[in-house]
């Protein structure tokens, strides 16, 4: 009730506008959709992010290049030979068959394999890495004349054959890792076609075989993060596979094939409807949409016909009949333990296929049609429950409870740097570039992104041993050859072994804005992080990236538009970076509403993890981080960096800096306006910020309250 009260209290003040947008280009219903299906932070692979569409977008197959997931014994070769049925064209092994004389061109070449089926294929096969290099250099997605690509290796042709001017769009049918590995077993045990047939299995149990080495445990999490088979992957790792078969994958199941397909076939612009298309369907066991149904009670034949139906509509050429085992079998629960992510990813990927039916069928809507009436309420409310992201039907994947673990509790003796290590938290604008500088003045090693700068000529490849240097002349600061300031970086960082493997350089400190990504893969409850932080009032620090982002032509996030604003324009709605402090610390996307409950974890990370410091009283807080990082006050050098540095105390006290934004200075600050208190432009950006208004008060609470924890640790003056 106090929460609401508090809520209602707020609104109030601000006369806050809540309203939803009816209108959008393609249909409320969908938009609507859409945002709840991709809500929440992302953890997504930057390669995906960026030369692949997402699962919202409405299909477009002339402008994008569908790609399939062959997954073996999941249904794949069944979806091959459809296709093949249906006239596509495609790209996989036949194609590049020395046999059929087009292996060794230097140009895209589409041909019948065989002229009396009327089926093409292209001369690349992108079911394997050397063949997805070739078809990279040959140009096979620029080239446009492929409907479909099929390989075995998702994560490196997602990365090798598309860019962001020829995007992607990934497919792929799931069969339950039991089952596909069972079905594996039997099918090895006769193939003698396969090059990876297995006579010796023959004669062996289920249990025997379970127990043999096996590399290909865990075999979908592997290809999806790209990680070869004899590297280990674990939780991380399926964090990653479950958001990037969330935001990029049209996913089927191999138990509703014929759903599974009509899915495809709309995002693919299949024809279903079409004399051909209805042929294949039917030759290869599918029910055609426009079959009626069986209207039978939910235990009735009809529906136990369907669901047989549905769950063995294949491809005789390529099945193989064999025993079945339950949930619970020995055998069942031997293989299952040895392959416990990709469980876990395919039981995800079943909530996914029930979330992403509502969002195919509005494909099928016209463009800009009227959305369509719903009369059940709760129907329509179980709709939008059905596309939570993770963190609804399964657990979230960036759960602050989840990395508290990993973070050293404010309270706690601080640890030695085999167990913790310091952990500064960015927020942009608030005086962290200068703490940075003050700190590498004091000969610091610190780890954030200028060590994996190109100009100073350090490697930093995923097999590049980690190595702390100098990057500047007269300055005894030192930075580490990483990047833990973007998702790629830090994961690459996490892959190296950062922090984690013996025998690396010193660290004094690692900085980032990352907080929730950098918290999760870097840190353990093994080798956790020791928090501390600068904060700043929200409006100051928005006011000042507004100025700064008119003029800082050298940062990638320079605006144009926002030089011929004014303030009071710029600061009359938001600009996308609304509480992003709130955001940050517990894992919300900008999409998400916000709520007191949030407000209230954010407080608690921070009351709990934090030693917080204060912007406008940069001295006192670098007096506590000192303590923090073991820095002697009383060596002269280190006194002399803390009187040049805290002197200027970041932008705080703009109004007395006299350098204007015209080129990047020591300090990254500079003169400009300030938002009065009470004006339109003050009042407009306390009601976008208010809960990092209200989580900034409370830091300045903290402030006080901390200060008994330093208080037996005068300052040297």
């Amino acid at each position: 009730v106090g929460a609401m009260v508090l809520a209602l209290c707020v609104l109030n003040i601000f006369d806050v506008d809540i309203h939803v947008n009816k209108k959008s280009p393609t249909g409320g219903r969908r938009s609507l959709l859409s945002t709840l299906y991709l809500s929440g932070p992302s953890t997504l692979l930057p390669w995906a992010e960026h030369h692949l569409v997402d699962v919202t977008d409405r299909p477009d197959p002339e402008a994008e290049t569908a790609l399939f997931w062959h997954i073996p014994k999941s249904g794949g070769t069944t979806a091959k030979r459809l296709y093949q049925c249906m006239g596509q064209t495609l790209a996989h092994r036949v194609g590049a068959d020395p046999k059929f004389g087009h292996d060794k061109e230097s140009d895209i070449v589409v041909f019948e394999p065989h002229g009396h089926k009327d089926w093409k294929v292209v001369n690349v096969d992108t079911t394997i890495k050397a063949g997805i290099i070739r078809a990279k250099k040959l140009g096979l997605v620029q080239s446009h004349t492929t409907d479909l690509i099929f390989t075995m290796e998702p994560n490196f042709a997602g990365q090798q054959l598309y860019d962001e001017e020829n995007k992607g769009r990934f497919l792929a049918l799931f069969r339950h890792p039991v089952d596909r590995a069972l079905s594996m077993f039997f099918y090895l045990q006769t193939a003698t076609w396969e090059r990876t047939y297995r006579p010796e299995w023959a004669n062996m149990t289920v249990m025997e075989w379970a127990e043999l080495p096996n590399a290909e445990e865990d075999y979908m999490v592997h290809k999806l993060v790209g990680k070869p088979f004899g590297e280990k992957v674990d939780e991380m790792d399926l964090i990653i596979a479950k958001e990037l078969v969330r935001q990029r994958f049209i996913v089927g199941l191999m138990v509703e094939m014929n759903e599974s397909i009509r899915r495809f076939n709309i995002v693919l612009g299949v024809d279903e409807e079409s004399e051909r298309s209805g042929q294949c369907m039917e030759e290869f066991g599918l029910v055609s949409t426009k079959e009626e149904i069986p209207a039978e009670t939910e235990e009735g034949d009809g529906k136990r016909a369907l669901k047989e139906q549905r769950a063995h509509a294949t491809d005789k050429k390529n099945s193989n009949k064999h025993p079945k085992f339950e949930k619970g079998s020995p055998e069942f629960d031997s293989i299952a333990s040895r392959n416990s992510l990709d469980v876990h990813l395919y039981e995800y990927i079943e909530t996914l296929f029930d979330a992403q039916k509502e969002i195919l069928d509005s494909y099928l809507e016209e463009e800009g049609e009227p959305e369509a009436q719903h009369d059940d309420p709760q129907a329509d409310e179980s709709a939008k429950l059905a596309l939570l992201p993770p963190g609804a039907a399964v657990k979230a994947i960036t759960n602050p409870r989840e990395i508290r673990n990993s973070l050293a509790d404010v309270n706690a003796p601080f640890g030695d740097r085999k167990s913790e290590t310091p952990f500064f938290w960015h927020v942009p604008k608030s005086g962290g570039t200068t703490l940075q500088r003050l700190y590498w003045c004091m000969g610091s090693t610190i780890a954030n992104e200028v060590g994996a700068n190109p100009k100073f000529g350090v490697e930093n490849g995923e097999l590049s041993p980690f190595k702390a240097f100098n990057p500047w002349k007269d300055n005894p600061g030192k930075v580490v050859n990483v990047d833990i300031c973007t998702h790629e970086g830090i994961l690459q960082a996490k892959n190296r072994g950062f922090l984690a493997n013996p025998g690396q350089p010193h660290v004094d400190f690692v900085s980032t804005s990352e907080f929730q990504f950098a918290s999760m893969m870097l840190f353990s409850p093994d080798r956790k992080a020791r928090m501390f932080a600068l904060f700043r009032h929200p409006i100051d620090r928005a006011v000042s990236k507004f100025f700064y982002l008119q003029k800082a032509t050298w940062e990638p996030t320079y605006n144009e538009r926002w030089a011929q604003m004014s303030l009071e324009e710029w600061a009359s709605r938001d600009r996308g970076d609304n509480n992003w402090m709130v955001r940050n610390l517990i894992g919300k996307g900008m999409r998400d509403a916000l709520n007191t409950e949030d407000l209230d974890l954010a407080k608690e990370i921070v009351r709990t993890k934090f030693v917080v410091g204060i912007m406008d009283r940069f001295e006192e807080s670098v007096h506590r981080f000192n303590i923090l990082l073991g820095v002697d006050e009383s060596d002269p050098k280190n006194q002399q960096c803390i009187e040049e540095f805290s002197s200027n105390g970041g932008d705080a006290h703009s109004h007395r800096n006299k350098e204007q934004i015209i080129k990047k200075n020591v300090f990254n600050s500079y003169s400009h306006p300030e938002a009065e208190r009470g004006s339109t432009a003050w009042v407009s950006l306390s009601k976008i910020h208010m809960y990092d208004n209200m989580l900034y008060r409370y830091i300045v609470q903290l402030f006080n309250e901390q200060r008994a924890m330093f208080i037996s640790t005068p300052k040297v003056v």
